[in-house]
């Protein structure tokens, strides 16, 4: 008979990377919950918060998400009563993504990632924090700077 104790996985660094990620991004969900928000909403509210006005395709660039997912994350924000869709005063085609009163009454969250930061990270030193950082920043820079093939 055999037993999954006996199964050992690679050392493998996407597999590390995903069980990470999915770890954060659990912890995010779990707590932001209570507020009614996901993190792909926080991330555009947070955004506005700082002061910005931005169109779908500059909440993609933030967000890293592509821009029709973003504009269903938007849509359904506006739908929630938490975000609004503005006319550009400048530029009539562009349209400006803003917070409601009813979004903006959720800005103490502005840093909320400064908390899933140091719970990530308890028991780091400031330098093992920034060298995890930069690590991980030359790691999604090697991962996009591979050719392409077919090119």
């Amino acid at each position: 008979l055999f037993y999954m104790a006996n199964i050992k996985a690679p050392k493998s660094l996407g597999r590390q990377l995903n069980f990470a990620a999915g770890a954060a991004n659990a912890l995010a969900a779990d707590r932001l919950a209570p507020h009614d928000l996901t993190l792909a909403q926080w991330v555009i509210l947070s955004t506005i918060w700082r002061g910005a006005t931005p169109t779908i395709n500059e909440l993609a660039s933030v967000s890293g998400n592509k821009a029709p997912a973003v504009s269903r994350i938007v849509d359904r924000m506006v739908d929630g009563g938490l975000l609004t869709r503005v006319a550009d005063p400048h530029d009539r085609r562009t349209v400006r993504i803003g917070a409601t009163e009813k979004g903006a009454a959720l800005s103490h969250l502005v840093n909320f990632h400064d908390d899933i930061t140091a719970t990530l990270t308890k028991g780091f030193t400031t330098a093992e924090i920034d060298t995890l950082f930069a690590l991980l920043a030359r790691i999604e820079n090697n991962a996009r700077d591979i050719p392409d093939p077919l090119a």
